[in-house]
């Protein structure tokens, strides 16, 4: 069933009464390209509502209609509609664009870290290089209680001797010097790369005090 609308019932009640909007507009007072608005429905051509509401009354009582109902009608077309339960809510573009941002940052954020790790696989990856200056040799014996321990790796990689950390310079040198016990003693060099393997060697010191 079609919904009568506002300008169905003047049309109608005018075709009743035998009149046209050039007699109406004559008997009521409103200008005549008001009424052609009314009559097409044309409801953005019309003045405010509150002079809109006065037409009605004088319209209605012309053409014996009920006011109130007109002005119902006209509320009911001109004014936004309600949401209702089944009702699809309006597209949010700004949200659209914050959501897409957020998916732009963090694609960004994964490829940079790809990135990362491609160009910096064989820092973070593999087994360490790790050379011993001093002790050159696998056992050496000395009669000095103390002994200078150097040597070089990776200055990004992370080196113990005798599970004790050491500084390692920006040119990957490092040296510490270590207290001897007389007799044999076993210094463990350790360097472990971040995500890779460990390397590690062992030099054995057989301090000799001199009599």
């Amino acid at each position: 069933m079609e919904t009568k609308l506002l300008k169905d019932l003047i049309n109608e009640q005018l075709e009743i009464k035998g009149l046209n909007l050039e007699r109406l507009a004559q008997a009521t007072n409103i200008p005549l390209r008001y009424l052609e608005s009314l009559v097409r429905g044309d409801y953005k051509k019309l003045p405010a509502a509150l002079y809109v509401r006065n037409y009605l009354n004088k319209i209605a009582m012309i053409l014996n209609l009920n006011n109130e109902e007109l002005w119902q009608f006209y509320q009911r077309e001109t004014l936004p509609e309600k949401s209702g339960p089944t009702d699809v809510l309006p597209f949010n573009r700004f949200a659209l664009k914050s959501i897409k941002k957020r998916i732009i940052i963090v694609a960004a954020a994964i490829i940079l870290v790809i990135l990362y790790l491609l160009l910096n696989a064989g820092r973070l990856l593999g087994s360490p290089e790790l050379e011993i200056a001093n002790p050159t040799s696998p056992t050496v014996v000395v009669s000095e209680s103390t002994i200078a321990l150097a040597g070089r790796t990776d200055s990004d990689d992370k080196l113990l001797i005798n599970d004790e950390e050491v500084y390692i310079d920006k040119n990957g040198q490092f040296q510490k010097d270590y207290n001897l016990q007389p007799g044999l003693n076993t210094v463990a060099f350790s360097v472990k790369r971040f995500l890779g393997k460990e390397t590690k060697i062992v030099r054995q010191i057989i301090y000799q005090p001199q009599p």
